[in-house]
């Protein structure tokens, strides 16, 4: 027996020391590539060939960069690692929070640019691996010209990144192969050579790491050696039309198209980014998948792009070591490079993990701080909203209101007492008035904030003076008039905090054959459209309308499908111009509602979504709870949404009449939660790997399995 306790606590003692271990390595990545001081010059155009221009700023910017050490520092700070201080630790007042998670393996010039990065660096990541120049070579050298508008060009000069590398094959893999074991995570570039990012991507595969290539650097195609040994290649789009010998890669199609050329068949996954497009990862086989780049915090703005790939690709990897999804990696890798071009400079410009959760409205919740043996519900990143007016339901259960208040006040605090919802859609005028008498903006926003709540949007409802049209009145005045009240909402949205207003064209139609000229009402909307969008009012704002092809007050509607609707915003072409799509609407439309956001999120006009279900008999709307009617339609919805990236927010368009309208709001939520959290993790690759076989009885089958718990 003492034998037998013995050899159990041994065990015992040594799973314990395994644990250890894999939570010491488990957020690992180690990044081969290139350092640079980057001298920055801005300018307000780059010069053509033979010409000279003269630099719009009166001195230059010496800052830290080169993709390997950006990419270090941006997947150094995405990681769970205790950063408070990287601001202070960039200008030397502070050492920040290192905790070496992650690991730069470069090569410093002797120049007198070498100290200085060296210094700023080792403040973020583990050196312990790099080296300063044995043969004197210079440090590299990017010279960037930065446009007015933030436009990076540059020209890189190697130095020591190309030249300190061993010359001896095995003394190059000696000395690659201490510095990758352990990892998890191997990123490489293009600015080193092609020799190294080899011996570095094979000694990655013996210890079973991801390697992740980025293309950066040459627009040559990949070695193909070096092709066969990542997992991942990582192009933007000009690098990948490069690689394909295409002129561009201007559609999704093409993209895809580009991937497949240039890969030859190799098994690797292509995750090109796309600038304000977004992502796309085009796997060897199968459906790609698609996620639209990630809207700046409000107020932010473009300033310099620099490293936004670069922080897309760090913080892809971290994502990746800690066991996300390629889509969710991907969401929170946009969220990353969004944040990077609100700044200048390269390694200033890198975010926070607690930036990039903040800006995809989720907590911070790493796996490494997870509790062992607590399983941890995945985050759904997403804010919930609900009609306002469905409030006015039932009325007999809500004993709480104000007497003498204005109505919307009470049904805002009714709104309030919903769990999970975050903001406040209000109906421009209905909602800015009380028995005739307009309700001060300032007011409202102090009785919304007082609840915990926020406007998330404005929506301009015409009253029924405008029967014969808003957009499209044939009365050049009350045309002009339509175009005010857009303008008032645009207004009041601002002086609320909102960020949307979203035009509801009820009037813009006909009833009767021979009653409408369609190329007139046409050329209206598209005219009035681009009028209110740009005006001083509306431009700082998203705008989108919400088509309906049916309704009492014009039984066809001038946009009477989500087709039509994407012409429409590519006819008013305005980079705050898209779609608000509402679910009952596309049901009435005889539309697939998962084939619209698709169509919407791919061209990045998806600016809204309204939830609800019914029956849809004789093309009414019925406003029912979200999934109650057509469940696998609303499971595939949700789907879709979370493969597109849509991260905005979630308003339950639904009328309440006998139902509670609290109790139903909350189970919208539930409902979306519910299905969201399925379209992730095993679920989710069961589900895509379902679909691709385009199997419909394997589809259904793999849906019993989800909703039995099968794939938890």
């Amino acid at each position: 027996m003492p034998r037998l306790w013995s050899f159990l606590l041994f065990v015992l003692i040594s799973s314990l020391h395994h644990s250890r271990c894999r939570v010491v390595s488990a957020s690992v990545v180690v990044v081969v590539g290139s350092i640079n001081a980057d001298v920055v010059i801005r300018v307000a155009r780059v010069p053509a060939p033979e010409e000279t221009v003269a630099a719009s700023a009166p001195r230059v910017d010496v800052l830290v960069g080169g993709k390997g050490a950006n990419q270090a520092v941006a997947a150094q700070r995405a990681t769970c690692g205790d950063y408070r201080d990287i601001g202070r630790a960039l200008d030397g007042t502070s050492k920040g929070g290192k905790r070496n998670d992650v690991k730069f393996i470069g090569k410093f010039g002797a120049d007198a640019y070498g100290a200085r990065l060296w210094r700023e660096l080792a403040s973020e990541v583990d050196l312990t691996s790099s080296a300063t120049s044995a043969k004197g070579s210079c440090n590299g050298l990017g010279i960037v010209m930065l446009t007015e508008r933030g436009v990076p060009s540059a020209v890189v000069v190697g130095g020591a990144n190309v030249e300190d590398w061993p010359e001896d094959d095995d003394a190059l893999a000696l000395e690659l192969r201490s510095a990758v074991d352990g990892a998890k995570i191997v990123m490489l570039q293009r600015e080193i050579p092609n020799r190294v990012n080899v011996c570095a991507a094979r000694e990655g595969k013996k210890v079973n790491a991801i390697v992740i290539l980025d293309a950066g650097g040459s627009h040559d195609e990949v070695d193909g050696e070096l092709l066969r040994l990542v997992d991942y290649v990582a192009p933007n789009a000009n690098e990948l039309a490069g690689m394909a010998k295409m002129a561009s890669v201007e559609t999704d199609e093409d993209v895809v198209r580009a991937a497949r050329v240039a890969m030859k068949g190799v098994n690797v996954k292509v995750l090109a980014t796309l600038g304000a497009r977004g992502a796309m990862l085009v796997p060897p086989t199968g459906e790609p998948i698609r996620v639209r780049g990630v809207a700046l915090p409000k107020g932010a703005r473009e300033v310099d792009a620099t490293a936004a790939g670069d922080a897309f690709r760090g913080a892809f990897a971290v994502a990746l070591s800690e066991g996300k999804s390629d889509v969710d990696a991907m969401r929170f890798a946009a969220a990353a490079g969004a944040l990077a071009v609100t700044k200048l400079g390269a390694m200033p410009s890198l975010p926070l993990r607690e930036e990039i959760d903040a800006l995809l409205g989720a907590q911070s919740k790493c796996r490494s701080r997870k509790p062992s043996g607590v399983e941890e519900a995945p985050a759904v990143p997403l804010h919930f909203a609900s009609r306002l007016n469905s409030m006015k339901a039932r009325e007999d259960l809500f004993t709480e209101r104000d007497v003498g208040a204005p109505g919307v006040y009470n049904l805002i605090k009714r709104m309030a007492r919903v769990r999970g919802i975050s903001s406040v859609f209000l109906n421009y005028p209905e909602h800015f008035v009380d028995g005739g008498t307009p309700i001060s903006t300032k007011e409202l926003r102090r009785v919304i904030e007082s609840h915990k709540l926020a406007t998330g949007a404005v929506c301009v409802r015409f009253p029924d003076e405008f029967r014969l049209g808003a957009f499209t009145n044939p009365v050049e005045n009350m045309k002009r008039r339509a175009e005010t009240i857009v303008r008032d909402a645009c207004r009041a949205a601002n002086e609320l905090g909102a960020d949307e207003v979203v035009i509801w064209p009820r009037y813009d139609g006909y009833d009767y054959h021979f009653q409408a000229n369609y190329d007139e009402a046409w050329d209206s909307m598209v005219a009035s459209y681009k009028s209110v969008v740009s005006s001083d009012e509306c431009s700082s704002l998203k705008v989108s309308v919400e088509f309906k092809p049916t309704d009492e007050r014009s039984r066809f509607s001038f946009i009477p499908s989500t087709g039509s609707a994407l012409l429409l915003v590519d006819a008013v072409g305005a980079p705050n111009f898209g779609l608000t799509l509402d679910v009952g609407h596309m049901l009435a439309a005889g539309e697939n509602p998962s084939q619209g956001v698709a169509h919407a999120a791919s061209r990045g006009t998806l600016f809204g979504i309204q939830l609800g279900d019914g029956h849809s008999r004789l093309g009414a709307e019925d406003g029912l709870m979200f999934g109650s009617v057509h469940r696998t339609m609303s499971m595939e919805l949700i789907r879709q949404l979370y493969m597109s990236g849509y991260s905005g927010k979630l308003y339950f368009d639904t009328f309440p009449s006998n139902e509670d309208p609290i109790a139903e709001a909350e189970t919208n939520i539930a409902t979306v939660t519910h299905f969201w959290r399925l379209a992730k993790g095993a679920a989710g690759d069961a589900l895509s790997s379902a679909a691709s076989t385009r199997d419909a009885v394997e589809i259904a089958r793999t849906l019993l399995k989800i909703e039995q718990g099968m794939y938890n």
